[in-house]
């Protein structure tokens, strides 16, 4: 498995449909850096986390081709990518007539496509794929790794997103939020966020650091429908494109965290 360096990117989207996903299915998209800096983008079914590991679903199954582009980032172009789409329907087909299955995630990294399933019986699976590709994509390299995984490892520990991640996931939906609702995000605009702490002692201390910063404290106070009940409410005039918005979060956090609180996100007003 690969380790995720830093964050690049993100794409960020909730589908209705993605490889034939139910109502109850999440699926979200991001890219991060990996290794000497080489973008990877992940696709992942979110929801799993909360069911991790899944009962009989004991063995994971990598697969996919390489491809060829000449893209810098390694990324395959729209033509391949509507391939390597058709691939994986028909290896999700495959697979699905040979055990009970469910689609994880994909990864795309270094001119190659992976697909990451977890399988009740892993028994004639290899066989299968190897004929798959060998019959219907000779021209292609292919790659194909199975082995147990009780703990869904691949899962948890490479494809769903660490917490700087999850935390800019965060900020691009409610950028792309603003977009759809017409938002250039071009102009400046209050932007209110809310911290919570155990303490009032941890409260104040965060209360003087914004201050510090520019922020005006819109509210200080007690709120006993919140688990931590000492609630600060602050604003600021900021742009709130993702570039601009991410560092001014990810400090707020880091300043909540130091005072033993918490950061609860940011809403704004839509500047058309």
């Amino acid at each position: 498995m690969k380790n995720k360096i830093a964050l690049i990117t993100l794409v960020f989207y909730t589908v209705s449909m993605v490889y034939g996903q139910t109502a109850n299915e999440q699926w979200d998209s991001y890219i991060a850096s990996y290794e000497n800096g080489t973008p990877g983008s992940t696709t992942i079914r979110m929801d799993l986390i909360d069911h991790s590991p899944v009962s009989d679903f004991e063995h994971v199954l990598v697969t996919g081709l390489t491809y060829e582009t000449s893209r810098e980032d390694g990324f395959p172009e729209k033509k391949t990518f509507t391939l390597l789409h058709k691939v994986e329907d028909e290896l999700t087909e495959l697979i699905g007539r040979q055990t009970k299955v469910l689609l994880v995630g994909s990864f795309t990294h270094k001119k190659e496509r992976l697909q990451y399933y977890y399988l009740t019986d892993p028994t004639g699976i290899k066989e299968k794929l190897e004929e798959f590709y060998t019959e219907n994509y000779p021209d292609y390299e292919y790659y194909i790794h199975l082995k147990a995984d009780s703990l869904w490892s691949y899962y948890t520990d490479f494809l769903y997103p660490n917490e700087d991640i999850k935390n800019y996931m965060g900020d691009q939906s409610v950028v792309a939020n603003l977009e759809e609702a017409g938002d250039k995000l071009i102009k400046k605009r209050r932007v209110d966020h809310w911290l919570y702490f155990k303490t009032e002692t941890d409260l104040k201390k965060c209360e003087a650091e914004v201050a510090q910063l520019d922020f005006t404290i819109e509210f200080s106070g007690t709120n006993k429908k919140s688990e931590l009940p000492f609630e600060l409410r602050i604003w600021r005039n900021d742009k709130v494109d993702i570039n601009s918005i991410y560092p001014i979060t990810t400090s707020l956090r880091k300043i909540a965290k130091i005072n033993h609180g918490t950061y609860d996100g940011w809403e704004t007003s839509v500047e058309k």
